[in-house]
């Protein structure tokens, strides 16, 4: 009996995210439809989700088999003193393989710490053996490609990779 609870649990747990995710698969075209050869008859949008916390997604619509769209979320973008910008999306090798790369940004005024100017923070996305985009981890975690351009605490920042030919020539030069 213990067994089904935990079932049932777990069950409701995973349909409650993935039921979350349908709120992110709607909303306005802010940017796209773009091509993408990364997934094969891949097309990736821009939405307005109208979510106070994560108030713009991107999301992959594949024509299947059966010659209708299945649209996937790739990710969503939060609210980090501002709404999220979306500078750039381009595609590009990363370690030899096809990746979407996206450049975001956010306003950011906290003039009391002597903390304002704009937020960036590269995201890059590789497919997945079920013909989907995914995170790739090494952009992801890279330190390198996130940072402020203006004042933190009130020492000048400088972030280095505020366009895709300068985000390029990073993924080229850490080969």
């Amino acid at each position: 009996m213990l067994r089904f609870f935990m079932f049932a649990f777990v069950f409701l747990i995973a349909n409650s995210s993935s039921a979350q995710d349908v709120d992110y698969l709607q909303g306005r075209v802010i940017q796209g439809p773009f091509k993408t050869n990364v997934v094969k008859g891949g097309e990736l949008s821009f939405l307005q989700t109208g979510n106070a916390e994560f108030p713009v997604s991107l999301v992959l619509d594949v024509v299947g088999v059966d010659n209708k769209k299945n649209r996937s979320l790739v990710d969503k973008y939060d609210v980090a003193g501002s709404d999220p910008k979306i500078e750039s999306i381009f595609f590009y090798p990363v370690k030899g393989k096809k990746n979407v790369l996206v450049l975001v940004s956010w306003e950011i005024t906290s003039r009391g710490i002597g903390t304002y100017g704009t937020l960036y923070q590269v995201y890059g996305y590789e497919k997945s053996a079920d013909n989907k985009l995914v995170v790739n981890k090494l952009v992801r975690f890279d330190k390198n490609l996130s940072g402020m351009e203006g004042y933190q605490e009130g020492e000048e920042q400088h972030f280095p990779y505020v366009n895709a030919g300068l985000i390029k020539s990073y993924i080229n030069a850490a080969k």
